[in-house]
């Protein structure tokens, strides 16, 4: 395990913020309806508890459930592929 400002460490922070900056760019894109706003404002709540190193998970967890209510389609399929491949970076 690496010292917080090791390389593998800074490297998992870039992704991980990668990632996050992707499920805003997505988040940014759907439409106004009430369940876009939930979705919205859990990618907000999820970069809030990744930015504070508060239940991260439970985070995650809501956050799949309102996208899945999303449907499928374009933009849930990235939102999708994006909070997966989070998921992987907050495990390393």
């Amino acid at each position: 395990m690496g010292t917080p400002h090791s390389p593998d460490r800074a490297g998992n922070a870039d992704a991980v913020s990668q990632a996050l900056g992707d499920l805003e760019r997505y988040a940014g894109w759907l439409a106004k309806g009430l369940t876009q706003t939930r979705v919205r404002g859990g990618v907000q709540a999820l970069g809030a508890a990744i930015a504070t190193e508060g239940d991260v998970l439970a985070s995650v967890q809501i956050l799949e459930a309102d996208i899945e209510r999303l449907g499928s389609g374009g933009v849930p399929g990235l939102m999708r592929r994006a909070l997966r491949g989070l998921r992987v970076d907050l495990a390393r």
